[in-house]
């Protein structure tokens, strides 16, 4: 009887990975390390404009005191504080570390994080789960009193809340499932890489948005939000160790890597408001067949 070798599977290269269009850097270019001397890591303060809108005054009368607007009120327009803090995310892998060089490990721990990091200071920005500040399920306002609207409405009082809190061009976020239903019926359009509303807002829709708010929404809702203008800041990429035997557990003969980056994220205090969409959450069966 012949014994056939069979030689074992060649080992190829996968697909590429690609980021998701449409995520929160499409927004939002983080300010890179190296690029400003900010000392920021520890936290931040920031002053920003007051969110008080302008005031105004009538046609000038021959009695001031019949004139519109005045006497002029200055009690309301100086600077507002902001603050926010940093967080982490981290890409890793493990082996065996037959096959596997400390160079080779600590390059998928990096591609990894690359990968995927969008998606999870998405979530941190979203939840707030890293107890990061500020986010947007915390100390938001809710518009139409907790009821879900529909897509259209929701959208609008968002659009208006802006119009009227902030008063300039700030962020809607939503999550990628309603995003489509809103591209969908033309509430929203794809320009120049990014999404915006109708009326030029630009629209996050992060795989990182879970939909979740100060209150659960219902089956088939999501919330969605609006927010000032963001800006952030990140680190470079650190890895595990420049010492190829801090990698090696010898104990269970298994090989690690690590790569990870700070972030920190922020917009004026103006507040930001959020509302129950109909009709903008996934419905997920996550069994596995």
């Amino acid at each position: 009887m012949s014994i056939t070798t069979i030689a074992p599977p060649a080992v190829v290269t996968g697909a590429a990975r690609a980021p998701l269009p449409y995520g929160l850097f499409s927004v939002l270019s983080p300010r890179e390390a190296g690029m400003t001397a900010d000392r920021w890591e520890n936290g931040v303060t920031f002053e920003a404009l007051t969110c008080e809108p302008v005031m105004g005054i009538g046609q000038p009368q021959c009695d001031p005191e019949e004139t519109v607007g005045l006497p002029k009120t200055l009690d309301a327009a100086g600077n507002e504080i902001g603050a926010a803090s940093p967080f982490t995310v981290y890409g890793h892998f493990s082996c065996a570390p037959v096959g596997w060089t400390p160079e080779a490990a600590q390059g998928r721990a990096s591609a990894h994080l690359l990968a995927r990091e969008e998606a999870r200071v998405e979530q941190a920005l979203w939840t707030g789960d890293l107890g990061n500040t500020p986010n947007l399920v915390t100390d938001v306002t809710v518009l139409a009193g907790g009821a879900a609207l529909p897509l259209g409405s929701g959208i609008a009082a968002l659009e208006n809340w802006l119009a009227t809190s902030y008063g300039s061009l700030g962020v809607i976020h939503v999550t990628r499932a309603a995003a489509l239903e809103l591209l969908r019926d033309g509430y929203i359009e794809a320009r120049n890489g990014r999404l915006e509303t109708v009326l030029g807002t630009p629209v996050v829709a992060g795989a990182g948005y879970d939909g979740s708010g100060p209150t659960a929404p219902g089956e088939g809702q999501a919330w969605a939000y609006a927010t000032p203008a963001l800006f952030g800041y990140r680190s470079e990429v650190f890895t595990s160790s420049s010492l190829a035997g801090d990698l090696l557990d010898r104990g269970v003969n298994t090989l690690y890597a690590v790569a990870e980056r700070t972030y920190l994220l922020g917009f004026d205090p103006c507040g930001h408001a959020g509302v129950i969409l109909e009709g903008g959450g996934a419905l997920v069966d996550e069994e596995v067949r």
